[in-house]
């Protein structure tokens, strides 16, 4: 995929060459995703993707939790930092894009994202949730972290519409209405919660397969 999506990845290329920062690290929860998880664990020894793993902050997470996981991101850089500190029967780490990924059908029996979904354009919602589909086990869980309306960049006051391209990367903006209408033909959606911050947290299993 070229245009827009090729622009978002130079951008985060970008950050994670100049060793500076990530501006996203503050809106990751793990308490919520380790509470999840307790609440409702997947299969002994489940199988789980983090998709955008970045440099394993929620792959690490999982395996904690006593899943086998693997760590995805279409960057490099991040991948072999992770995998680089990596401790013993922790993630594994593979570098693929989730509209490409290399696994068979129905292998995870757990999806996290935090920070893929709100970067995909409505329009092109289909490419996100047709791959988490063929991917996921039946009955397969997905955890979501998405930004919702009450985003704001530092900065940035009122917003007249519900999506911004923001420094060569594009963020759709959700309502809870919204995420129902998205992913309610697909999952069950056991758990939402909208966080002061700006984002949605969902807890979701699925339905079946996209016609």
């Amino acid at each position: 995929m070229g245009g827009l999506y090729e622009t978002q990845k130079n951008y985060y290329k970008s950050l994670y060459s100049s060793g500076g920062p990530e501006p996203w690290d503050g809106f990751f929860d793990g308490a919520w995703l380790a509470e999840r998880l307790r609440l409702g664990p997947a299969p002994k020894n489940g199988l789980a993707l983090d998709i955008g793993a970045g440099k394993g902050r929620g792959a690490n997470i999982l395996a904690k939790a006593g899943l086998r996981c693997v760590g995805m991101d279409y960057l490099l850089a991040p991948m072999l930092e992770a995998a680089g500190a990596g401790a013993k029967n922790g993630p594994a780490f593979i570098n693929a894009d989730l509209m490409q990924a290399p696994f068979k059908d129905g292998v995870f029996d757990l999806a996290l994202d935090w920070g893929v979904f709100h970067h995909i354009r409505r329009k092109e919602t289909g490419l996100y949730i047709r791959p988490l589909l063929r991917l996921l086990a039946k009955d397969g869980r997905l955890l979501l972290g998405c930004f919702s309306t009450k985003f704001r960049h530092e900065g940035e006051e009122k917003r007249k519409r519900n999506f911004t391209l923001h420094k060569g990367h594009y963020d759709r903006y959700s309502t809870r209405q919204e995420l129902e209408k998205t992913f309610g033909p697909h999952f069950w959606i056991e758990h939402i919660d909208e966080r002061q911050e700006g984002y949605y947290l969902l807890d979701m299993r699925a339905k079946g397969k996209q016609e």
